[in-house]
């Protein structure tokens, strides 16, 4: 008797994704691996035209609208509306290879002990070109350990991963407290649970096309649009982080303690290194304040950080005067302290 063909659900949430959406969709619609596909879109809240361009789907995928929740809630919905043995996730500025589905499955398949799988993935520009390079560092193209998921961030992007649905329903799903903030927690965490369920496969190919964020100049041009707002995304975002971390830090010290006293302080780097982030992409515009504050809050997380203190100085220098240090400096110093678009 031939096995029974078992079932795939793609999980995919979208908020304001008309531009990538489609091509997302039909990178899921394509895969052929010997069983049955559903593909579950979680349209989660899009003010732009996102729902006209699903609209083109509806009967080859299931689509659900709802009101704004952030990735988390939007994956745990998608899951518990459907019905397939396997969960994979795709976000929806990513698009899927034609084999995704199958390498993933079969050594998904291949031992009962692996409680999920995941991939390297291909980097590409925002507008879709290739860049070349793939997104898994040197030192992690391995399957971790679990010492090593409570050592340090582990780079895993949900679009590349495969599980069964017994294992994400021992997990408990994403973490929903994380709303709408930095996505990186939020998959962090699942990550670390999910290691708890059994052993990882790490296969080191790329069977993802993961589209990376917009250049220093779209965030610029979006951010002077935002300048006047008190509520601009800047400050929410920057707000986020810092709230994201909190989170983060106490989830991970109540389930594992001491175990994970590297993690947390490779937590609070990461945090430190993003608020010094958005406070480089700030000075391009020369809002001296604003980077101050981001870079302030860098040190809260990492004190011990020289350059920090750099940047902050460099935040007291008048304009005219920065820019002509500035100008005068090598372009790795220059991107150091006034952003990189000035290099």
């Amino acid at each position: 008797m031939a096995a029974a063909r078992k079932t795939v659900s793609v999980i995919i949430p979208v908020f304001n994704g008309e531009a990538t959406i489609a091509a997302a969709i039909d990178s899921a619609l394509a895969q052929e691996f010997g069983g049955d596909l559903e593909v579950i879109v979680v349209n989660d809240g899009s003010t732009d035209a996102t729902l006209s361009v699903l609209e083109a789907y509806r009967g080859r995928v299931t689509v659900l609208d709802r009101a704004n929740g952030g990735p988390a809630s939007a994956r745990n919905v998608g899951v518990q509306a459907s019905h397939g043995e396997y969960v994979a996730f795709l976000d929806a500025d990513d698009i899927w290879m034609p084999r995704k589905l199958e390498k993933t499955l079969a050594a998904l398949d291949s031992d009962s002990g692996v409680a999920m799988v995941y991939t390297n993935a291909s980097m590409m520009a925002g507008g879709g070109e290739l860049l070349g390079t793939t997104y898994t560092p040197e030192d992690e193209k391995r399957a971790p350990a679990m010492e090593d998921m409570l050592s340090r961030l582990w780079n895993i992007l949900p679009s590349t991963a495969v599980m069964t649905r017994a294992t994400f329903d021992q997990i408990g799903g994403f973490r929903e407290e994380f709303a709408t903030a930095h996505p990186q927690w939020e998959d962090g965490y699942f990550m670390i649970v999910a290691r708890e369920q059994g052993r990882f496969v790490y296969l080191d190919e790329p069977t993802v096309h993961y589209r990376v964020a917009a250049s220093v100049h779209e965030h610029l041009k979006r951010r002077r649009a935002w300048k006047n707002d008190s509520e601009n995304p800047e400050t929410m975002r920057v707000d986020r982080y810092v709230r994201n971390f909190e989170l983060m830090d106490r989830l991970v010290r109540e389930r594992y303690g001491e175990r994970a006293l590297r993690l947390l302080a490779s937590i609070r780097r990461a945090t430190a290194g993003s608020l010094v982030s958005i406070g480089l992409t700030v000075m391009l515009d020369y809002d001296r304040l604003f980077a101050r504050r981001c870079y302030r809050l860098a040190l809260h997380y990492d004190p011990y950080n020289a350059k920090t203190y750099v940047r902050i100085a460099w935040t007291f220098l008048p304009v005219r005067v920065a820019r002509t240090i500035s100008a005068a400096l090598p372009p790795r110093i220059q991107r150091a302290v006034s952003g990189p678009a000035h290099a």
